[in-house]
């Protein structure tokens, strides 16, 4: 899924879950993009500082280079679930609530990686599951995953959009217009597509 997406539950869910605890909903959001950081800091340093093509990068060395580690480690179905429980016995809420977000955003990410699915279980498996569903491919029902992700996103920003006032009421608008943005995008996406 897309990294704003997983904000924006992450986001939504802390406020459903404690309205407006301001530490609680910071934690949720980091959490939410940090199992993208190294992919982030791997885009930049190997594509826009180190000029490797996108080829090499996306094919070879997103998997099979020292960045898979890090890259794995983030979507981990044992480290998250390891910190939520050392986290919870030391009392510590704040990387409690990070990793509770975390792994949610590897959950998500679970249900919807074909080719370029996590190790979820490594260093104890190697295994991958490989979803018959994608979030950006549109052989592998990429188009309708990405309109109902966008659906989601607007339903929950709505959601938000009642709950905050001023400076974050026009980041919540301007994330629902690049949103529907991008659900009406999908029609034209299909059509093109069956062309």
């Amino acid at each position: 899924m897309i990294t704003p997406s997983h904000v924006i539950y992450s986001w939504a869910l802390a406020e459903k879950t404690a309205q407006h605890n301001k530490k609680r909903t910071l934690a949720f959001i980091l959490g939410a993009i940090f199992p993208d950081t190294p992919t982030y800091l791997f885009f930049i340093i190997c594509g826009l500082i180190l000029g490797y093509s996108g080829q090499v990068m996306w094919d070879d060395m997103y998997f099979h280079s020292g960045w898979a580690i890090p890259i794995t480690l983030t979507h981990s179905f044992i480290l998250w679930p390891l910190l939520i429980g050392i986290a919870t016995y030391a009392g510590w809420k704040f990387l409690r609530w990070f990793s509770i977000s975390a792994l949610f955003h590897a959950m998500v990410d679970f249900c919807i990686h074909t080719d370029d699915a996590y190790r979820h279980f490594w260093p104890v498996s190697d295994w991958k599951f490989h979803s018959p569903i994608s979030y950006y491919n549109p052989s592998e029902y990429g188009i309708y995953v990405g309109a109902f992700d966008s659906l989601l996103v607007l339903g929950l920003l709505t959601y938000l959009h009642t709950i905050y006032r001023g400076k974050w009421r026009i980041l919540i608008i301007a994330s629902g217009v690049l949103y529907a943005v991008r659900l009406i995008a999908v029609p034209i996406v299909i059509m093109l597509h069956h062309a």
